[in-house]
């Protein structure tokens, strides 16, 4: 009986969800309703990261970067994105990297409620951004990447994440988070949706030195980049299923 209720409840998000991305999808040119859009989607995150009961581990980390003050460049999946601004909880911004297309701009507009700077373009072909983003760093200030965005392959970085570690000489500290009950969208990324009212845990990874990806060729780092954030989300996925 509780299954076929939450089967359901399932099909019912879906076919909403669906309907939403439609609308969006046919509005999307339209700056007042993406504004509005956002700023709704920034409430429900609220709901959902606040409703859910969280064990975080390596929360130590940053909070050693912020008080040496060093900056550090924090990358995740995409699929992870829809908590990850949430999780900021220090005074000092994150910049937040943004694709030009729509659903990068989108981004920009939710972060914007998180009190993040979005800084647009891409670490793959756009050069501005990249520049943007080593100016930012070398003024010590903080910035997350996404590496398999705005379009993927899934969990296959761009080497840019790489590239802005090694010329700045920072680190990069991996993230991710597991969750009891979610919904995942049938999109490129396998989006997560997460439910309110629910159990999870978000894992800061150990941070990868600038100084280690210097040592190794580009592919190498680029596959230990990915080794790592792929670690933090199995810690989170293990110590959850055993929680």
């Amino acid at each position: 009986m509780l299954s076929h209720f939450k089967q359901k409840q399932t099909a019912r998000f879906k076919k909403w969800a669906d309907s939403l991305f439609l609308f969006f999808k046919k509005n999307r040119k339209e700056q007042r309703f993406v504004g509005l859009v956002a700023r709704l989607m920034s409430y429900v995150m609220r709901f959902c990261f606040y409703t859910t009961r969280w064990t975080v581990v390596g929360d130590n980390i940053p909070n050693g970067y912020h008080r040496r003050r060093e900056p550090f460049i924090v990358c995740l999946w995409h699929d992870r994105l829809m908590l990850a601004p949430c999780v900021w909880h220090w005074k000092k911004p994150l910049h937040v990297l943004a694709s030009q297309h729509d659903d990068g701009k989108l981004i920009a507009e939710v972060v914007k409620h998180f009190s993040m700077p979005a800084v647009y373009g891409s670490t793959g072909k756009g050069v501005p951004a990249m520049r943007n983003l080593i100016k930012l760093v070398k003024d010590g200030q903080y910035i997350a990447i996404i590496p398999d965005g705005p379009r993927g392959p899934r969990h296959k970085i761009a080497p840019g994440a790489v590239a802005i570690s090694r010329l700045t000489k920072t680190d990069i500290l991996p993230f991710s988070f597991c969750v009891k009950r979610f919904y995942r969208f049938n999109s490129w990324d396998k989006f997560i949706f997460v439910w309110p009212f629910n159990r999870g845990v978000m894992v800061w990874g150990k941070p990868i030195k600038s100084e280690e990806l210097k040592k190794m060729s580009q592919e190498e780092a680029v596959e230990y980049v990915t080794a790592k954030i792929n670690e933090a989300s199995d810690k989170a996925y293990e110590i959850l299923t055993h929680a």
